[in-house]
């Protein structure tokens, strides 16, 4: 990477840089997410600011598995954004 090149986006800092709205981002989630489970727990994530952990305690899962999970899914969504 050249110095004046800026590092890729996380898909946070994606939905910040282009304002995405509560109510686009929820679209977007219901639109290319198909799983409900995996809709419920990018919601908590994405929408509501909920922790990895909290999720995973919330859903029956391990830690471990929600950081595979989660990020996994905002790729799936970004590629459609983009």
């Amino acid at each position: 990477m050249e110095d004046n090149e800026k590092p890729p986006l996380s898909f946070k800092e994606y939905i910040e840089e282009e304002e995405l709205s509560y109510r686009e981002l929820e679209s977007l989630i219901n639109e290319w997410v198909l799983s409900e489970k995996h809709r419920a727990m990018l919601k908590r994530n994405l929408l509501d600011d909920v922790p990895y952990r909290v999720i995973a305690e919330e859903f029956g899962y391990s830690d471990r598995q929600i950081a595979r999970i989660i990020p996994k899914l905002c790729e799936k969504l970004f590629r459609h954004i983009k």
